[in-house]
């Protein structure tokens, strides 16, 4: 089964259009739903999702205590989980990973929700054709593993 989304077009500060692989995704907790707009990032280790997100679900927030690497800083997080929907615009398929690793930051600074490797990309081969404005996610089977 696959999964097909488009590229998201955004305006920067200097006024100039990029497109991102942006795709809609609902995170539940709970049986509790929420619909974002998250970025698919392989240079990402770990999902991440704003504090405001967790909170509104209910995460347990009192988990492991890490730090986030990023390019120029670090961030403090709490390791939580959470169950990730992914629909595509196709045939209205979807797929849901239970028990997602999420990184949560301390502070309300954050405010995109991240998909990173770990759990995501695991469960997907993902493909970019940024030609064709297509991001294109594949279930795998767990017996390639």
């Amino acid at each position: 089964m696959a999964l097909i989304y488009r590229f998201k077009k955004e305006k920067l500060e200097d006024g100039t259009f990029v497109s991102r692989p942006r795709i809609l995704v609902t995170l539940i907790n709970n049986g509790k739903p929420v619909d974002v707009t998250a970025l698919i990032d392989s240079g990402c280790d770990i999902t991440v999702i704003p504090r405001g997100i967790a909170k509104y679900l209910g995460l347990d927030l009192t988990g492991k205590k890490t730090k986030l690497y990023g390019y120029t800083q670090s961030t403090d997080v709490i390791e939580s989980n959470v169950n990730i929907s992914f629909v595509g615009k196709a045939e209205r398929q979807s797929v849901t990973l239970s028990n997602v690793l999420v990184l949560v930051p301390s502070n309300d600074e954050e405010d995109d929700v991240i998909l990173g490797v770990r759990d995501i990309f695991d469960e997907f081969d993902i493909t970019f054709r940024k030609s064709g404005n297509k991001i294109i996610l594949k279930k795998v089977s767990k017996s390639r593993y």
